[in-house]
């Protein structure tokens, strides 16, 4: 079995657990608001991704607005539940997206990329870069996670990987993107690439 598949199944496993036991049962509660909003207003897409989508709640925001809008997890409880609501979300790693290059307007990113080791968290920017389009919707979490249930329940931390806002954005400059938009209070970003500015 490759290091990418056993990485994916990994995730796959704590997260099954997690969504078992209720994690983002809500499916009004979303982090990804403001983000799919600010995304909406910025680039008008016709296409979106959601990489990390959970059950998907910005994929509905921007269906419900006529945007072909599709999200991935790694979570075969959250696509199955997300999927349920109506959504359009596929079983896929954030490591490997199961697309061409350029396939999206807009990829977005909501707490998703701390929740990777750094090596795939690296992978998976590289990968959010190469699907999009126009631009990438980001938020990111640069602290532990506080959560302790969640944390006992997983067997492990849940935010693998714990750096500077800063560092995830040179990430994403090394991959021929900037930043348009930020906001540095809720460590948002929208980027652009760096051709386009």
């Amino acid at each position: 079995m490759s290091q990418r598949r056993i990485a994916s199944v990994r995730y796959a496993r704590i997260y099954d657990r997690l969504y078992r036991l209720g994690y983002h049962r809500r499916p009004d509660k979303s982090h990804a608001k403001v983000l799919a909003e600010k995304a909406l207003r910025l680039w008008n897409p016709e296409s979106v991704l959601d990489v990390g989508c959970s059950i998907g709640w910005a994929v509905g925001y921007f269906a419900d607005r006529g945007v072909r809008a599709v999200g991935v997890d790694v979570s075969a409880i959250a696509v199955r539940n997300g999927s349920r609501l109506g959504r359009d979300i596929r079983l896929a790693c954030a490591t490997h997206l199961p697309f061409d290059d350029a396939s999206f307007d807009v990829v977005m990113s909501t707490d998703c990329l701390e929740h990777l080791v750094e090596d795939d968290a690296l992978r998976a920017v590289r990968e959010m870069c190469r699907v999009a389009r126009r631009g990438i919707a980001l938020k990111v979490n640069p602290r532990k996670d506080r959560d302790r249930l969640w944390k006992m329940i997983a067997g492990t931390t849940l935010h693998l990987t714990v750096q500077p806002v800063a560092n995830w954005l040179q990430w994403f400059d090394a991959a021929g993107w900037s930043v348009l938009e930020g906001d540095d209070a809720r460590e948002e970003y929208m980027l652009v690439p760096t051709a386009h500015r």
